[in-house]
């Protein structure tokens, strides 16, 4: 039987160079593989490019602030409450309008983890070699929709 107790406090956290700071509540050790829960911290004007995952369901839930959100090709603004949901090979991108707060979830557990770790360590620099190590390590692709 799996069971644990996470204490936010005492959890991993990693921070990107433009801010972002992210608790790993639910690791994919955590629950077998099955799902990655984060606790997200985005500062106003922090942005994801478009990009997609191959396999991973990614589920936004808005705590507090406005972020916008790419879904293929729709644009939406999510606020406190409201929740997005990406599934796997679903363009997205998002940027927070205010200081925001969101819970992350993605299933299966793991790749979303994995890439955050590496980002996080890239100070702020992701060169064309990277992307192609995050699709083969990750399943992340980042993409040029514009």
């Amino acid at each position: 039987m799996r069971a644990k107790h996470i204490v936010s406090a005492n959890a991993e956290t990693q921070t990107t160079p433009k801010g972002e700071t992210t608790v790993f509540l639910a690791t994919a050790e955590d629950t077998n593989g099955r799902v990655s829960v984060f606790d997200s911290q985005l500062p106003k004007g922090n942005s994801a490019p478009w990009h997609y995952h191959e396999t991973d369901d990614e589920i936004f839930y808005v705590v507090s602030g406005e972020v916008e959100f790419g879904i293929n090709d729709d644009e939406v603004i999510a606020r406190a409450g409201d929740l997005v949901i990406a599934g796997p090979k679903v363009l997205r991108r998002f940027k927070a309008l205010t200081d925001s707060h969101l819970v992350v979830i993605n299933a299966p557990g793991g790749p979303s983890e994995r890439f955050l770790r590496d980002i996080s360590g890239l100070q702020g620099v992701v060169t064309e070699e990277d992307n192609q190590r995050f699709i083969v390590e990750y399943g992340i692709h980042i993409v040029d929709k514009e």
